[in-house]
């Protein structure tokens, strides 16, 4: 039993990993642009945002997965770019600073109830070999 609490809990600090270090990712790239798609087909040049996909497993805790974020853009203004097209627009990445800061602080007290978990499991385990002998 102990040993599937602490799986899970293990598997939660991952997923918590995980997170903080995508809404990092997501955090450093986000005023950076790229070149936008031309009505003759292309690509947009940017960074492409991710997003962590976390899935429940029904002994193993969670799994995270990243996810390209759709759409990967916005059209912003910036004339001054060498990415920009005739009209001075870029693509800039769809990131929401106050959306990454708040999943990265989100994944921190995730992480923090983890790591609770195990300490608690630990003492669990201990108490009971105490008991025991």
């Amino acid at each position: 039993m102990s040993d599937s609490i602490f799986s899970i809990a293990v598997s939660g600090l991952n997923n918590a990993v995980a997170r903080i270090a995508n809404a990092a990712t997501n955090i450093v790239n986000a005023s950076s642009t790229g070149q936008l798609p031309n009505n003759s087909g292309g690509t947009y040049t940017g960074f492409q945002p991710q997003d962590v996909i976390s899935t429940s497993t029904a002994l193993n805790g969670v799994t995270s997965t990243l996810q390209p974020r759709n759409p990967a853009y916005v059209t912003v203004s910036d004339p001054t770019s060498p990415d920009a097209n005739a009209q001075g627009l870029v693509g800039a990445p769809n990131v929401d600073l106050n959306s990454e800061l708040i999943a990265s602080k989100e994944a921190q007290v995730s992480y923090g109830a983890n790591a609770k978990v195990i300490k608690i499991t630990e003492e669990m385990q201990q108490s009971l070999l105490d008991a025991i002998s």
